[in-house]
């Protein structure tokens, strides 16, 4: 599972790096096969005005096709990545278990 991480506003150093790829092997761990790549994208969108304003957006880009975009704030980047993570998880599973049940129900069952 390929992962790229980028900042904008924000000090990436090694330790937050450890933290995202940490916190999306957990979630998204399970789901090795079928990710062909995932990015994370983290923003401080007010500067050092402080505030809830630490964004970590995930798109996971699913094999053979489809992508799925989530978004969450916190007030620091490690609680935004963790709520992130969780969500991209959930949308994973939900996605995938569609896929498999579309296959199981067959083409043109209603």
């Amino acid at each position: 599972m390929e992962i790229q991480i980028t900042g904008r506003n924000v000090a990436l150093d090694d330790e937050l790096r450890a933290h995202v790829e940490r916190r999306l092997n957990f979630a998204l761990g399970r789901f090795e096969r079928r990710i062909q790549h995932i990015d994370v994208r983290l923003t401080d969108l007010n500067g050092p005005r402080r505030g809830v304003d630490q964004n970590c957006r995930i798109a996971v880009h699913l094999r053979p096709r489809g992508d799925i975009v989530v978004q969450d704030r916190g007030a620091d980047p490690l609680l935004a990545v963790a709520a992130a993570t969780a969500r991209a998880g959930t949308a994973v599973r939900r996605r995938l278990e569609r896929r498999r049940d579309a296959r199981v129900r067959g083409p043109g069952a209603a």
